[in-house]
């Protein structure tokens, strides 16, 4: 059971962090527009920078699971190899039972913004006027719990902790190698 969760949650992780790729690809196409509009036809948008920075926002928040899930975050690699595999492993336990604690932080503080912005729609005040600060806070506490549901399925599949996923070791392991 804990596996199958772990697994699931590990999919959506990395379906979800890949698909975040045309979020970047349609930054950098409205960037483009918009210098195209700005200096080749002088005439600037008033939506471009807005659009762009939302979906930058988030494909970053988006993503946060499934560099979790593929443990490619930073981690301090001399630790590992000082301390031995073992006692690595449990240092990983506890940086993800406090990182678990944090996230759920952030989603208790982020939880009263997202109701009222649900409840109200705010707008950005700008010439454009999106609702993207609703939009944003929605992402966050999904994001967030994406975030959060990663992190327990690391901590609660028991393959997790035999396997280096990426760490610095294996990467330094990797590199002696060659």
């Amino acid at each position: 059971m804990r596996r199958r969760f772990a697994t699931a949650i590990g999919k959506l992780s990395v379906f979800t962090g890949k698909a975040c790729g045309p979020f970047y690809l349609a930054a950098i196409g409205l960037s483009v527009w918009e210098v195209f509009t700005r200096y080749a036809l002088d005439a600037p948008t008033v939506w471009t920078t807005e659009i762009v920075m939302a979906l930058c926002a988030s494909a970053w928040m988006l993503s946060a699971a499934a560099v979790t899930q593929q443990h490619r975050h930073i981690t301090v690699t001399v630790m590992e190899i000082v301390v031995g595999h073992k006692t690595w492993a449990r240092m990983r336990r506890v940086a993800m039972l406090v990182s678990l604690t944090a996230v759920l932080g952030l989603l208790w503080a982020n939880w009263q913004p997202f109701l009222r912005a649900i409840g109200h729609m705010e707008r950005s005040g700008s010439a454009f006027n999106p609702p993207l600060p609703t939009y944003l806070k929605v992402m966050i506490v999904i994001s967030l719990i994406m975030y959060a549901l990663q992190i327990i399925a690391h901590i609660l599949d028991p393959d997790d902790q035999v396997h280096d996923h990426g760490t610095g070791h294996m990467d330094l392991t990797v590199d002696m190698k060659d």
